[in-house]
């Protein structure tokens, strides 16, 4: 995508809270490279348990909020990976 597109899309995406999820997604691409496991709570945290070694000893459970503008994403879809700040 042109840096003027993105650019657009969010905008577009900061003036609305209830997002597409398809729309959502596509603008989402850093939890896809960064976030390691995206799915289901029940599948992130079946992830986290069979990998648990790679993990903190502290840390309960897998599944984080997919942080930023995923409201169509709101109880659908978790991360393994907490990511909290943007990075660009």
């Amino acid at each position: 995508m042109k840096k003027e597109d993105v650019e657009a899309e969010l905008a577009l995406l900061e003036r609305s809270r209830d997002v597409a999820m398809g729309r959502m997604l596509r603008c989402r691409v850093r939890y896809f490279t960064d976030g390691a496991v995206i799915g289901s709570r029940e599948f992130v945290n079946g992830v986290f348990t069979r990998c648990r070694d790679r993990f903190g000893g502290k840390r309960k459970d897998g599944a984080r909020k997919m942080r930023g503008s995923s409201a169509a994403a709101a109880g659908r879809l978790w991360s393994v990976r907490d990511l909290r700040k943007d990075i660009g």
